[in-house]
């Protein structure tokens, strides 16, 4: 079994030469600073190797200082194992404590000479061991030595080192902690236990800042109440905030965009107002010219009407005569088809042939009658005499009828002069009604044709060609506009960009230079510091320092001594122990210089005499010390103004230059914000030019429409208009023709009652000749019977006789036909050759007649709507002249009245420059006092839009936005600021630096109280170790029962870091993207973050002293204690379970077990060793329970080492030694028992 065999001091801590055996339970004892704890700490070392938690008091000498005062001070520690004991060897080496393991036991041989003195070389101690034994080269790592010891030694560079393991465990740290920890503490109650319990977990100093988290989190509710307003989403979705921020940004970019068209405009006016001064004679001119074209044209269009009146007036005469003759043609050929003249005109022609057959019917029957000629002569003088009666009656009537008949055609011929005369007069009548219908039909007809080249025209003719135009070639502003924008914002951006980086550059050279300036000051103030701390280290070290020693024993010291010796490491030496000696250089155990009392200048050393004359001193006494230090702090001081008015020098220097840039960025900016509010306004006008663009053409395609519904409605009404008019004349043709047939029905109506008259008359006449007829046709019969029966009775053919007779009165009838058809016949022959012969050429007459007409029309019409388009285009022209002249004044009017009013247009807005533009004066004038009015409206609508907007945040905002501006400035710096602020996206910055910030104090704290509750299980199963060792190895005695539990802990700080760290891990998969001003799917889990760090700053402001939480804050441990019949329940805290040795003997065993537990975990694998539990107090335990304790660690490999004033129980140790005080002040050790 390996185990701390002994432990052996030389020159070490006081204690010139010691050795403490360890292989058994040690009782160390002594008065009150004799070195008991000296002892307990160098044993504690051996295990923790941690110079920092020995116990040493911080007004106390360091480990290094105390325990190896000298180059042959060492300490070393014999172990014990299975094949042999070997040593480790702590020694001073390069000003700090390091190992060697020699793989042998100790011999006081190799460390000490035979003069009893100490090698000071470790070449010496090394040929005092020899070659035979093991020695390892220097550990200078503690860690290292640790990993040795403890047996952590499977790396390649400790692999000789394994046979100095006393157990071999990778996790041994629980074992020297615990150990250090139960040495470290004297009290017993739940929080040592807890303390010491994780403290055996590991060295590290886990605990939680929560003065960081102060700092840290102080600001975050106003921080994330501001920032949170740009995040929270109302009802409808939207952001109030930013909604707001959005009307002031537009107000503000309004405000701009208005004034800078206001400027424009002024601009605009008087470019305007110069082209219309310019323009207004031409505009004069113009219209005289266009009024002479108006008059000129006007008298033209009457030349050409009387010409037309003229020509048109003779051929409708013309056409009239025409169509007379037609008309009477027509009757005519009507009248001669009904009495069907054709076949009177060929039987009349067959009049000579029916003469000639009669004549030849007349011979036959004469020859018939030859040879009866007396009877024939008889009977025909009788028929004769009868023929010459009926023709003389017939005579006299025929030429009464022919007087009648001459009457009738007089009276017709009379009738016919009045009919034509009616005719003609009716026809002149109606044919000025006509030519006047004409004549309005033909207006009518110029009109409509007026129409139509003016719906001709509407469809390529644009009223709103100039607005049209104006507009479009803003629209080609606006491009260019827009893109010089954007390169005036490039520009502005670039010149803003390269002002900071010059300023940068100059900050930059400026702090390059200010650090140069530092140089030199703070080189001097580190050395004036070095040499202070200097002064002060030695002023420190003088008390008792060899310096002192001399003063006191050697005086005149200064020219001898003083003048060879270095200051620090001689003078001012408190660890030399000097003593006076007869031979200086007969002992090397100490130092000592002699000097002649006789002489200053001449001296040995170490018995070589030097002439020390020519040496000069170089040591400060502690008065020229203490002057020379008050000088030093006074020059340190006097750096230090000096370094401090440099400082502020250069924050003044960095303000002005700072000021110097930031007023021409400021200036820039608020040009870069204007352009950018122009441009973020451009899309806008964009829209409203496209707007305008789409307005004039729909105002266009309306008026087109209107205009050609309203050329339509007029055509229309000219249409129907001239319909009527020609119904007009329709009608009055249709009237004149039933006029013409009414004169014509009562021509035909006279003629036709005279023409009754006369065949009345004529058929009386008839009727008589007919009767005289009859009558002598009866008598004729009778004649003809009588000679028919006289001849037949003379025997003549008679029936011969009758078809000559049948045959030659046929043809008489027809002769008396065609005698009475002569007449219609010779009138027929006379009205051919001058009515239808001519027919033909009348009608083609009439058609060139009514062509000519039509021609003349034409040409009329013609020159007609050409010189009335002339004059209307003229007219047009000139009504436009006029306008544009009454537009051009009274937009001229209206800059003199927009020019004197002092409130729109103030003095110098005139001599501005001009911009070119299309627009009026009066468009001008109207658009710039709207926007000059508009002015004010915008201004107090953007300061009550920014008022809005700051009455949402604190005076000590986040942002910090000016919340209470004043001045217009002041309104438009802020709003500057919010354009910049959201144009960057800065809030995006504060959110994600806030959020990064808060989350990663939630992921930090989530770390943190990981790390705090890491060990919670291994605790957990620490104290269930503990207590089954109690169950399994108690002793009997008065204590029956100790028992531990860990509970959760009541702390509410605590408890909110574990709700924390509980919200962290169960949002781990995104808690890298957690953004605290998200919303949606992540609503809930912001909320969580924001209401637990809101309670974390609470909690932190309801405990402001409170500096840290630790992992003793992670839960509750009570423990309960049974001693005898007293049962002290579940309990915190251990007071009064029985006697005060009682709750010494629970904390005995306490202490014992948490190692026990740490020490079996290590002896698994390698078997177990024994260990070392240091513990004060020990006396006060009845000699009982001395006994027991110790039996109760030593079952458990655990060898007890405590300290007392004085003896007890010395049976029960295996070794007390007493620690004692020489005249010299060195500690001595004796053992006084040695148990076996």
């Amino acid at each position: 079994m390996r185990y701390l065999n002994k432990i052996i001091f030389l020159n070490s801590a006081h204690i010139p030469y010691a050795e403490v055996k360890l292989d058994g339970n040690v009782h160390f004892i002594g008065t009150q600073g004799v070195g008991k704890s000296t002892l307990l700490r160098a044993l504690l070392f051996f295990y923790n190797a941690d110079k920092l938690r020995l116990g040493i008091p911080k007004e106390k000498k360091s480990f290094d200082a105390f325990y190896f005062p000298c180059p042959n001070s060492y300490i070393v520690y014999e172990v014990m194992r299975e094949n042999g004991a070997y040593c480790v060897l702590a020694l001073k080496n390069q000003g700090r404590v390091m190992f060697r393991f020699i793989d042998a036991p100790f011999d006081s041989k190799w460390f000490i000479d035979e003069r009893k003195l100490v090698y000071g070389e470790w070449s010496q101690i090394r040929e005092q061991v020899g070659k035979k034994h093991d020695i390892s080269s220097l550990v200078s790592s503690y860690e290292m030595y640790r990993d040795i010891i403890f047996g952590n030694n499977r790396r390649q560079e400790l692999l000789s080192f394994r046979k100095y393991a006393i157990v071999e465990s990778a996790k041994y740290q629980n074992i020297p902690r615990t150990i250090q920890n139960v040495f470290l503490n004297t009290k017993l109650d739940a929080d040592f236990i807890k303390d010491t319990i994780i403290r055996s977990m590991s060295d590290e100093d886990n605990s939680i800042d929560l003065n960081f988290y102060r700092e840290q989190i102080k600001e975050f509710e106003q921080e994330y109440t501001d920032v949170s307003l740009w995040t929270k989403k109302e009802k409808n979705g939207e952001v109030l905030i930013r909604r707001i921020a959005d009307k002031v940004i537009d107000a503000y970019r309004t405000l701009l965009n208005n004034r800078r068209l206001i400027g424009e405009g002024r601009r605009e006016l008087n470019y305007a107002e110069r082209v219309a001064q310019e323009l207004l004679p031409q505009y004069r001119l113009d219209i005289q010219e266009s009024e002479a074209e108006c008059n000129r044209v006007s008298r033209l269009i009457g030349e050409e009407q009387e010409k037309y009146g003229k020509e048109r007036d003779k051929l409708s005469r013309e056409l009239g005569v025409l169509d007379a003759q037609l008309k009477k043609t027509a009757a005519k050929r009507k009248y001669y088809e009904e009495i069907h003249i054709e076949d009177i005109l060929q039987r009349v022609e067959q009049e000579t042939i029916i003469e000639d057959e009669r004549r030849r019917q007349e011979a036959m029957k004469a020859e018939l009658e030859k040879s009866y000629q007396n009877v024939v002569d008889k009977y025909k003088a009788l028929l004769e005499q009868l023929e010459m009666d009926l023709r003389a009656f017939r005579n006299s009537k025929t030429t009464l009828l022919n007087e009648h008949q001459a009457a009738l055609m007089t009276q017709k011929e009379t009738l016919m002069q009045v009919w034509r005369k009616a005719e003609t007069e009716t026809r002149e009548v109606f044919q000025k009604k006509i030519s006047s219908v004409d004549e309005m039909i033909a207006q009518l007809v110029h009109e409509e044709t007026a129409l139509k080249i003016q719906k001709a025209k509407v469809a390529h003719e644009n009223p709103f060609a100039r607005e049209m135009e104006t507009n479009e070639q803003e629209i080609a502003e606006f491009t260019a506009r827009q893109f010089q924008v954007e390169t005036e914002i490039k520009d502005v951006e670039l010149r803003i960009e390269t002002l900071r980086q010059e300023a940068e550059k100059e900050l930059e050279i400026a702090e390059l230079k200010y650090q140069a300036s530092l140089d030199e000051p703070k080189k001097q103030k580190a050395d004036v510091e070095a040499e202070i701390r200097k002064i002060q280290n030695l002023l420190e070290k003088s008390k008792g320092s060899f310096s002192e020693w001399l003063d006191q024993n050697r005086k005149g010291w200064q020219e001898n001594i003083g003048k060879v010796v270095d200051e620090e490491a001689i003078l001012y030496n408190n660890v030399l122990n000097p003593q006076l000696v007869a031979d200086s250089s007969s002992s090397l155990s100490s130092s000592s210089l002699s000097s002649s009392s006789s002489s200053s200048t001449s001296a040995s050393l170490y018995g070589v005499s030097i002439n020390l004359a020519a040496v000069e001193r170089k040591f400060r006494t502690p008065k020229e010390l203490k002057e020379q230090l008050a000088e030093k702090e006074q020059l340190r001081a006097d750096i230090i103004k000096l370094l401090n008015d440099l400082q502020n020098q250069h924050k003044e220097d960095n303000k002005n230059l700072k000021g110097k840039y930031l007023l021409q960025i400021r200036k820039l900016n608020e040009s870069l914000y204007a352009k950018k509010a122009e441009i973020q306004l451009l899309p806008q006008t964009e829209k409203k030019l496209k707007m305008q663009l789409l307005e004039l053409k729909n105002r266009l395609e309306k008026w087109r429409s209107q205009q050609l519904s309203e050329l339509e409605d007029k055509q229309n009404a000219l249409v129907s208009d001239k319909v009527k008019k020609e119904e007009l004349k329709h009608q009055l043709e249709t009237d004149l023709q039933r006029k013409l047939k009414a004169h014509q029905a009562e021509y035909n109506r006279q003629v036709k009652v005279e023409t009754q008259k006369y065949e009345v008359f004529a058929q009386d006449i008839r009727t008589q000749i007919e009767d005289k007829q009859n009558q002598m046709d009866a008598r004729r019969q009778e004649i003809m019977k009588a000679q028919h029966d006289e001849l037949h009775g003379k025997g003549m053919d008679t029936q011969a006789l009758d078809a000559y007779n049948k045959r030659i009165a046929e043809l008489d009838a027809e002769l008396a036909f065609i005698r009475k058809n002569r007449d219609v016949v010779a009138v027929y022959r006379n009205d051919k050759i001058e009515l239808f012969d001519q027919e033909s050429s009348v009608r083609q007459e009439r058609k060139n007649k009514a062509e000519a007409l039509m021609t003349i029309e034409d040409k009329f019409r013609q020159r007609s709507e050409r010189l009335k388009l002339q004059l209307f285009v003229a007219q047009e022209k000139l009504a436009k002249q006029q306008a544009a002249l009454r537009k051009l004044e009274a937009g001229l009017n209206a800059v003199k009245n927009f020019r004197s009013d002092a409130t729109l247009c103030p003095l110098g807005s005139s001599e501005i420059g001009e911009k070119i533009t299309t627009k009026d004066c009066l468009s001008i004038v109207e658009e710039l006092k709207r926007q000059i009015y508009e002015d004010s409206r915008t201004l107090d609508n953007f300061k009550k839009q920014s008022q809005d907007f700051l009455g949402k945040f604190s005076a000590h905002n986040t942002f910090h936005f000016n919340v209470s501006p004043v001045t217009e400035e002041e309104f438009i710096a802020f709003a500057s600021n919010l354009c910049e602020f959201v144009d960057n996206d800065k809030i995006s910055e504060y959110q994600k630096r806030i959020s990064e910030r808060y989350t990663g104090i939630i992921f930090r704290i989530s770390k943190e109280v990981g790390d705090l509750t890491r060990r919670e299980g291994d605790i957990g199963k620490t104290i269930n170790d503990i207590n089954r060792d109690f169950e399994e190895r108690n002793f009997a005695g008065v204590i029956r029962e100790i028992a531990l539990r860990p509970l959760k802990s009541n702390d509410q700080l605590m408890i909110l870091l574990l709700r924390i760290r509980d919200f962290a891990e169960e949002n781990q998969f995104n808690m890298g993207e957690m953004d605290l001003f998200a919303t949606e799917s992540r609503q809930d889990v912001n909320a969580k973050a924001v209401k637990y760090l809101l309670a974390f700053m609470k909690g932190l402001l309801d405990e402001p002293n409170r500096k840290q939480l630790q992992v003793a804050d992670t839960f509750k441990l009570e423990f309960r204690i049974k001693e005898n019949d007293n049962d002290t329940g579940w309990v915190e805290k251990i007071a009064n379970v029985g006697s005060d040795g009682t709750d010494i003997l629970v904390k005995a065993m306490v202490n014992i077990m948490l190692i026990n537990v740490f020490k079996e975990k290590a002896s698994k694998k390698s078997g177990d060793f024994k260990i070392h539990c240091m513990m004060d107090e020990i006396g006060k335990l009845h000699p009982n329970n001395v006994k027991g304790i110790l039996d109760f660690a030593n079952r458990r490999n655990i060898l007890l080492v405590n300290s007392s004033p004085t003896t007890y129980n010395v049976e029960d140790y295996k070794y007390t030694y007493l620690l004692s005080k020489d005249n010299r002040a060195y500690t001595k050790v004796t053992q006084l028992i040695k148990r076996l």
